[in-house]
C-alpha cells in the first residue's frame, strides 16, 4: 500500500499489513494508544516511512502499539527512511526494500514514537542483508522515538544507518 495523504488508524480495527506499505512525502501514518498492526511473515512485508513522509504512534504506558506477524515468523518491521546525514551520503539506498535515505538536514523530522512493541521482526533476506526490530536509516533529531520494546526478532532489535535521532526507554528481549 502506498500512503499518500494523511492517515489516522482507528484502534479498535486490526490492520494487517501483506506487502509494503510504504508512507509517502508529505503523509502522516498516525496510529492511536492500543492499535494492533499485524504482519505477514517474510521479507516482503514492512512498513517504512520514506523521506519526506512521517509516523505518530501515540501508544501509552498502558495501551501501547502492536506491531507483529500472525505466525509469530520474522517479518520486516518498522523502518524510517530520514534526510539526516551519514557516511553512505545523500540519496543512499538502503540494504532491504530498495529505499532512498540520507541527506544534509541533521534536524530532519520523521515523526513521533512513543510506547511501541514490535514482535517478531527481522527477516532475512539473504546472509548479509535482514530487517531489523526498527531501522533508522539518517533519521535526523527533530524525530522523536521514546518507549520502544522490540521482542522475538530474528536480527538486531534497532540498527542505525547515520543520522541524528535519539532514542529513549529501548527494550530488546530475545534478539
Amino acid at each position: 500500500a502506498n500512503i499518500t495523504a494523511d492517515l489516522t488508524l482507528d484502534a479498535s480495527v486490526e490492520y494487517t499489513i501483506s506487502g509494503p506499505v510504504l508512507v509517502n512525502s508529505g503523509a502522516t501514518l498516525t496510529i492511536p494508544a492500543g492499535t494492533v498492526i499485524v504482519s505477514d511473515s517474510g521479507t516482503a512485508n514492512y512498513l517504512a516511512v520514506l523521506q519526506g513522509g512521517a509516523i505518530d504512534i501515540q501508544g501509552t504506558s498502558t495501551s501501547p502499539v502492536e506491531m507483529k506477524s500472525a505466525d509469530g515468523n520474522a517479518w520486516g518491521g518498522l523502518l524510517l527512511c530520514g534526510n539526516a546525514t551519514t557516511t553512505e551520503g545523500t540519496n543512499a539506498t538502503a540494504e532491504v526494500g530498495g529505499l532512498v535515505y540520507g541527506g544534509t538536514n541533521d534536524n530532519d523530522f520523521s515523526g513521533n514514537i512513543d510506547y511501541l512493541i514490535l514482535r517478531n521482526t527481522g527477516a532475512q533476506i539473504n546472509s548479509d542483508s535482514q530487517f531489523n526490530g526498527l531501522s533508522l536509516y539518517a533519521v535526523g533529531d527533530a524525530t522523536t522515538i521514546d518507549n520502544v520494546a522490540v521482542i522475538n526478532g530474528a536480527d538486531d532489535g534497532v540498527e542505525f544507518f547515520g543520522g541524528t535521532v535519539s532514542v529513549t526507554n529501548f527494550y530488546a528481549e530475545n534478539i
